[in-house]
């Protein structure tokens, strides 16, 4: 097993640190290796598995994870996949003054949880998903980053360090908000809402019927209407709709996609009924929101 160190990938001993996208096409299998850094890792699009301490995890847009120094790990794209992955390495001593400081803060105790190369010892892979507003506004923190490292402008080290403790701080408050909405109901029915609501943002594609999804959550059509809206403040059509008017404005800004493929890609047979859909939730057209972000 190969085992990359920090002078092959790192800037150096002053400032050790890295970071840009990168692809991995169809069929790319990348062998089992570890590195002496911290590999930070985020999903921009696509799907794939990623195997971590022997245990395959799928890979969907929105998760982000860290990989420890010195720990095993591969990943393979499928013949029908591809993903478009932000890759930050850093040496923990980049910021582990910051992030010991905010760490004493018990408002950032999920920093535990968002940034396991802190403690001794991680059961699982660390992981975190996103929803899609969230994965806009972090997308656009890893882009300034990215940038930064790319350009090196004048106190781009400073920069680079400040952004990326605000992207753990980001991350943490996503873990807490998540943990926060899971006790505002009982137990199971505030999860069942959760996996069906995460399931509906990660299967955008797909026609969902209601009827379909309130079999899932073993519960009358009637009923799970009534405890969805309760929970998400939306009923099962509108969530969807917006989940997937939030996934187009990021396809619309980070794609040249025509608008025939968007539609499809998130879910809208009819080209139509998506600049209609579009254009309610946002006032204007497809077409026009991209020209205005562009």
């Amino acid at each position: 097993m190969v085992n990359h160190t920090n002078d092959r990938f790192l800037e150096s001993d002053v400032f050790p640190f890295y970071a840009a996208p990168f692809e991995l096409p169809a069929g790319r299998y990348v062998a089992p290796h570890s590195h002496e850094f911290v590999e930070f890792v985020y999903i921009v699009e696509g799907s794939g598995v990623h195997t971590y301490k022997g245990i395959e995890h799928r890979l969907h847009t929105g998760d982000a994870f860290i990989i420890e120094p010195g720990m095993e790990h591969s990943y393979r794209v499928g013949e029908h996949e591809q993903l478009l992955v932000y890759n930050v390495l850093f040496h923990p001593s980049l910021i582990f003054h910051e992030l010991e400081k905010l760490k004493e803060d018990a408002s950032f105790f999920d920093f535990y949880y968002v940034v396991p190369f802190m403690r001794q010892s991680v059961k699982d892979q660390p992981s975190l998903w996103l929803s899609p507003v969230e994965q806009s506004v972090f997308k656009s923190l890893l882009d300034e980053i990215v940038r930064e490292f790319t350009v090196k402008d004048h106190g781009y080290r400073s920069m680079i360090r400040s952004k990326l403790v605000e992207c753990f701080v980001f991350l943490s408050r996503c873990n807490r908000k998540n943990n926060e909405s899971v006790r505002l109901a009982s137990p199971s029915e505030k999860q069942a809402m959760e996996q069906i609501a995460r399931f509906i943002e990660r299967h955008l594609e797909k026609q969902l019927k209601l009827a379909e999804v309130s079999r899932l959550c073993g519960m009358s059509v009637s009923t799970f209407k009534a405890k969805f809206k309760a929970n998400t403040g939306r009923t099962f059509l509108e969530y969807r709709n917006e989940m997937r008017i939030m996934a187009a404005k990021r396809l619309l800004v980070q794609t040249e996609l025509k608008m025939i493929a968007i539609a499809q890609e998130v879910g809208f047979e009819d080209v139509s009924l998506f600049n209609r859909t579009f254009r309610h939730w946002t006032g204007m057209s497809p077409s026009q929101y991209r020209k205005d972000q562009l």
